[in-house]
């Protein structure tokens, strides 16, 4: 941060430069304006300033894409991706193998509405590469499988059967089979089982597939648990955030949204008060943190120290977040301040993977 005295003729001087960089570990593009606003301690409302008064400025590629999956990124640091992992006996699948073969079933309980669960899609009998869905509507059965990273199916087969699978499966013999031209991502059997099954019997689904990506062919089985997908989206690394003294500012520093297939926590690290550099002072300039989806008004504010103590939790699916950032300043002297957090963003119940760039 540089803060310049309040007199002096250049106006790009007059203000004082806030540059916070944030290392961030997982992350995907907003389109991306960050507001400033002004407290007004007559009215004690949030006014937005012109930008001559305060404005952000973001450094060209400042907004960030990274996911689970692949990682480019222009920053230097390391990246704490939460990779794949596999373990069929935590899922209602299980792994058999025959003399010479390995596949994977799904046991499921037959209701009339039953909800939908969710396993994996098994290939080289290690990688997990889709997600299969099950689910039971009006008396039919859906299996549904999508392939995900390029992987596509040429052939699926479908068996169902109320006696639990043993020995060398015949994929080509199952009763439900598709040959599909182009290749597919993803297929939707349904299949009527209104008069085979009782409700609350318990049933074995046998889900098979001929898959490529690419020069690389496997055979892949429906089972264990889906794979864990995390994708991050944020607005932008670092900032330059110019405000003319004194006065309380607030701005949305960065957004984020995040994409995962299971809960996500949010931690932070090394968060702390902007300090002034190459000893132009040496009081520091509070800074104040507030995590919302909406326009901060009435939040609680966090002390930049103390965000380091809190952890935010996430539901799967899609989440939208806005980092709102305040600064209260005073008599500082003018100069460059700055300070240098870490959010970590963490898809829970998978072993985390660091990779260093």
């Amino acid at each position: 941060m540089r803060v310049i005295d309040q007199m002096d003729s250049n106006p790009f001087l007059r203000n004082l430069i806030i540059a916070i960089l944030i290392t961030l570990i997982t992350t995907v593009a907003l389109s991306y304006s960050p507001r400033v606003f002004k407290y007004d301690p007559i009215t004690g409302l949030w006014k937005k300033v012109d930008p001559v008064e305060s404005q952000i400025i973001l450094p060209e590629a400042g907004q960030l894409n990274f996911s689970s999956t692949s990682v480019s990124v222009p920053l230097d640091g390391s990246i704490v991706i939460d990779p794949i992992t596999i373990d069929p006996f935590l899922a209602e699948s299980s792994t058999s193998k025959g003399n010479r073969q390995w596949f994977y079933y799904i046991e499921y309980e037959v209701g009339r509405f039953s909800e939908k669960k969710f396993f994996g899609l098994i290939a080289a009998q290690n990688m997990n590469i889709g997600t299969t869905t099950v689910w039971i509507e009006s008396g039919e059965l859906h299996v549904k499988f999508e392939l995900l990273d390029g992987w596509l199916a040429s052939e699926s087969h479908l068996n169902i059967t109320e006696t639990e699978p043993s020995g060398n499966q015949s994929p080509g013999q199952y009763p439900y089979k598709v040959n599909h031209d182009p290749y597919v991502s993803e297929f939707e059997y349904v299949v009527n089982i209104r008069n085979k099954c009782q409700d609350f019997k318990k049933i074995y689904i046998l889900l098979h597939l001929s898959v490529n990506r690419n020069s690389q062919f496997e055979t892949a089985w429906a089972g264990g648990n889906p794979p864990s997908r995390m994708s991050v989206r944020v607005s932008s690394s670092k900032i330059a955030w110019y405000i003319k003294k004194p006065g309380k500012y607030m701005t949305n520093a960065f957004e984020v949204t995040i994409n995962s297939t299971d809960s996500v926590t949010i931690s932070f690290k090394n968060f702390d008060n902007v300090k002034p550099q190459g000893g132009i002072g040496v009081k520091d300039i509070s800074v104040f943190y507030a995590i919302s989806d909406d326009l901060a008004g009435e939040f609680n504010w966090i002390p930049a120290e103390n965000l380091n103590n809190w952890i935010v939790t996430v539901k799967a699916g899609v989440s939208n977040l806005n980092f709102y950032q305040l600064v209260d300043l005073k008599t500082q002297s003018a100069g460059i301040y700055r300070n240098t957090g870490t959010i970590t963003f963490t898809v829970q119940n998978t072993k985390a993977y660091i990779e260093q760039f």
